[in-house]
């Protein structure tokens, strides 16, 4: 999108035409040679008649229409009205981007404390990869890690790898973890991942499960409050589920991302690390290195403490405001496939920046099309 200077030059440019579209149709109407412009009003036939003697008869002028933040020149008398218009510069789509439902502490968050008193009323997921789970795990839960939830059939890289499935599919895969969407959700992973809690946690609440949450510092925590360990699989029965359609105020695509680019207000948010976000290296065979034009970096880890627990919402406004970054902004997060980026969508949510969404496809669907424009500016 042009700077603002370009666009300075652009408007300067517009009003030596517009200056020069005056004296050319003046010197037309002096020769009586009628005026062609697709924004004139119809004259009335009495305007059309050659008048043989003009001391004797003023012409009326049609009032011409001044563009919107331009200000008006006066008009010579029998100027002839010359149509403006101001160049597009990209064509935006309504923003789907809505406001959406606040995530608090409470609401977001339980703590092992809770757990251990509400246990026998929820479904645990565990987040962790199959390696980590069959190692122990909190007694009674089932483990989903993030592939679970997303298409590993494509190849990596490409723009569908690793991205959630139709919601067909994820609502018989979330059936089959035994959610209903009725009885509560608790989800976990640990410490030193890649956010595989607040991928889960994303992934249930844009399939309408308002009542899942996160256990706060993970694993880790529910050891140290003395809840029991298993090693032993569990599984839950499968029950009916349904999703028509993702909440839209949680996800966005490749396309409309290109389509608002620039847009005001908007704020792309990539959580890599600073060696991907700079194009120093591609851990995950993306096409091309580098990050999305205008995009601001925060890392991941810089939305946990030390415990794996979020940080404070204190901390995370002050974190984004270092960016000219507020609640009133919309924010698109993105790493390479979705799962950092949906868990730092739901820290923000969790923060008050509810106008916060997570672009699924990520960098590698942005990085496989040469024609997006990319940037490795440090």
């Amino acid at each position: 999108m042009p700077d603002m200077k370009s666009m300075k030059y652009e408007r300067n440019d517009i009003m030596k035409k517009l200056s020069s579209a005056i004296l050319i149709a003046f010197m037309a109407l002096t020769l009586m040679v009628p005026p062609l412009s697709a924004q004139t009003q119809t004259p009335s036939s009495a305007d059309n008649t050659l008048q043989t003697s003009q001391q004797s008869k003023t012409t009326a002028t049609p009032e011409t229409k001044v563009p919107e933040n331009k200000t008006a020149t006066a008009a010579p008398i029998e100027k002839a009205p010359v149509a403006v218009t101001v160049p597009q510069i990209r064509p935006l789509k309504p923003s789907p981007m809505q406001v959406g439902e606040p995530e608090t502490e409470e609401s977001l968050l339980v703590s092992a404390e809770w757990l251990k008193k509400n246990k026998g009323n929820v479904v645990l997921v565990d987040a962790r990869p199959e390696s980590l789970y069959s190692g122990g795990h909190i007694s009674g839960a089932v483990n989903a890690s993030w592939t679970y939830f997303a298409n590993m059939n494509a190849p990596t890289g490409s723009k569908k790898w690793g991205t959630v499935w139709q919601p067909a599919t994820m609502a018989k895969r979330i059936g089959a973890l035994g959610i209903n969407g009725k009885k509560q959700v608790v989800v976990y992973d640990d410490a030193g991942g890649w956010g595989q809690s607040g991928w889960t946690l994303w992934v249930l609440r844009m399939s309408g499960i308002k009542n899942a949450r996160i256990l706060e510092g993970g694993f880790t925590a529910w050891k140290k409050a003395g809840g029991a360990v298993s090693r032993t699989a569990h599984k839950n029965k499968a029950v009916a589920f349904s999703v028509s359609k993702y909440k839209e105020h949680y996800l966005v695509d490749t396309e409309w991302i290109n389509n608002n680019m620039g847009k005001s207000g908007l704020v792309l948010l990539d959580v890599r690390t600073l060696a991907e976000y700079q194009g120093k290296i591609r851990p995950f065979q993306e096409k091309r290195a580098g990050h999305l034009p205008g995009a601001i970096h925060i890392e991941m880890q810089e939305f946990v403490q030390d415990q794996y627990h979020f940080k404070e919402v204190e901390e995370i406004v002050a974190l984004l405001n270092k960016h000219c970054i507020t609640p009133d902004n919309e924010i698109v997060v993105y790493d390479t496939a979705g799962v950092r980026a949906a868990f730092v969508t739901m820290a923000l949510r969790y923060a008050g920046f509810h106008k916060s969404q997570c672009y699924d496809e990520g960098f590698q669907a942005w990085a496989g099309n040469p024609e997006l424009p990319l940037d490795k500016s440090e």
